[in-house]
């Protein structure tokens, strides 16, 4: 199917929605761009394996393979946090679509495509990584929801490296026994790796594309084969057979897991009628099961990593209610060093599943929060979705705002603007440097 995709089968509505994604991918990228700690790691590893031919890695001015490169730039349109989430509307599975954005923008820099060829390869990506949530939900059986990526990643990269339909064929074959990500890195202590899965998946979708251009054969049935993945991972009975919604991919507002993001909406209103956050004597956050099991683990009250603060529902309401507001820098270990009353609040928060919001899920993404005062008082603020769900959606405005404010981290504000509004007509552009050269610059 993927084969007879190209930019003429694109309309306009579609096209519309995939430049909304780029610019608000984009915007994730710069924002990552700014966690130094992540940018050393690359510098490292870079210098392992320099190779003055082979692909930019953004953040250290430098190249190296493409596989490895591939790796480290996809993680930063996850580092931040900021990146767009995907619901099956069948309660299957979920994905980022940001997570492609960086893939396919790495890839059409080196291989020096134009606008049209980008929008194509973004359009190609979200119809994959969409379509495939639609069919697996890796999760229930342990296994990490980027588990099914090592798939449309092998097919993302080999439609963009003009594979034939048979090769596509073999690159999924090769796919299925190249490695299935488990739910561990979500599970207990959460390390930063929570930002690493899908890229994984595109460092390994590049070796399997140069497998398949060698010669290589994979299993037969690897979906549906006595020990296929079909075996392994819940899923529908056919896949891809009708093309995913895109309109329902949510625009997140803040930097920080999606199942936290009605919390910290509901969290904010609060923050006109509490002066002190010593008033408050307990939290009470109901919410539906699908949040509580991604965002309330044990290991949630007293996240240790970046990535486990951006994934606790618990961190998130406290730093919202402290600081009035969501920020990166709240998820960095020197912010939570100062911010002690965070620590202490959390520790008044009990979170809980409302039977109602779990049914209402992913139709709706409900949380109602319980603020008990010392003086008696009982306050009671709710929201069915976070801004940023297509119920609530960002405007184009909006979003430009969003972006205008994490471009400026790594250039000027006019620099910005304009390319925020190239993006809106990125079609017109016979190159993407313009695009791609202000992530290249050496951020340490």
């Amino acid at each position: 199917m993927i084969t007879n995709i190209s930019y003429d089968s694109i309309d306009e509505k579609t096209l519309h929605i995939l430049k909304k994604n780029l610019l608000d991918s984009y915007a994730g990228i710069c924002l990552s761009l700014q966690d130094t700690t992540m940018i050393k790691k690359f510098d490292r590893l870079s210098d392992l394996n320099f190779d003055e031919k082979g692909m930019s890695v953004w953040g250290v001015d430098k190249k190296t393979s493409v596989t490895d490169a591939l790796f480290m730039n996809t993680i930063l349109s996850r580092r931040s946090d900021l990146l767009n989430t995907y619901m099956s509307p069948n309660k299957m599975g979920a994905n980022h679509p940001s997570d492609n954005i960086a893939l396919v923008l790495a890839l059409a820099d080196y291989m020096n495509k134009n606008g049209k060829d980008l929008l194509t390869y973004i359009y190609t990506a979200l119809i994959l990584s969409c379509g495939y949530s639609d069919y697996y939900n890796p999760e229930y059986a342990k296994y990490d929801h980027d588990a099914q990526a090592i798939f449309y990643t092998a097919l993302l990269i080999g439609y963009i490296h003009g594979l034939n339909p048979v090769q596509l064929t073999e690159a999924q074959r090769i796919a299925g026994v190249f490695g299935l990500d488990i739910n561990q890195t979500a599970m207990g202590e959460v390390s930063d790796w929570k930002h690493c899965t899908y890229a994984s998946c595109a460092l390994r979708g590049m070796h399997i594309v140069r497998m398949t251009q060698a010669g290589f054969e994979g299993p037969k049935h690897i979906y549906d084969g006595e020990a296929g993945v079909n075996q392994f991972f819940p899923h529908n009975d056919t896949l891809l057979e009708n093309l995913p919604d895109l309109s329902r991919i949510i625009f997140k507002r803040w930097p920080a897991l999606v199942f936290c993001q009605t919390p910290i909406d509901v969290a904010l209103d609060f923050c006109h009628e509490i002066k002190d956050v010593n008033d408050i004597q307990t939290i009470e956050i109901q919410t539906y099961k699908e949040a509580i099991d991604n965002g309330a683990t044990k290991s949630s009250f007293h996240p240790v990593s970046r990535a486990g603060r951006t994934h606790s529902i618990a961190y998130c309401v406290a730093a919202a209610l402290i600081k009035n507001a969501i920020e990166y820098s709240y998820f960095d270990d020197d912010f939570l060093e100062k911010e002690t009353e965070i620590i202490q609040l959390i520790s008044k928060i009990k979170i809980k599943e409302n039977p109602d919001m779990t049914i209402q899920y992913p139709e709706k993404a409900c949380c109602r929060i319980i603020l008990t005062l010392k003086n008696g008082n009982v306050l009671n603020k709710s929201r069915d979705y976070p801004k940023g769900d297509p119920h609530d959606s960002l405007t184009d405005k909006e979003l430009e705002e969003k972006a205008l404010k994490n471009l400026k981290l790594i250039m000027d504000e006019q620099s910005a603007k304009n390319i925020i509004q190239k993006i809106w007509n990125i079609e017109q552009e016979g190159e993407i440097n313009w695009l791609v050269s202000p992530l290249k610059q050496r951020i340490l």
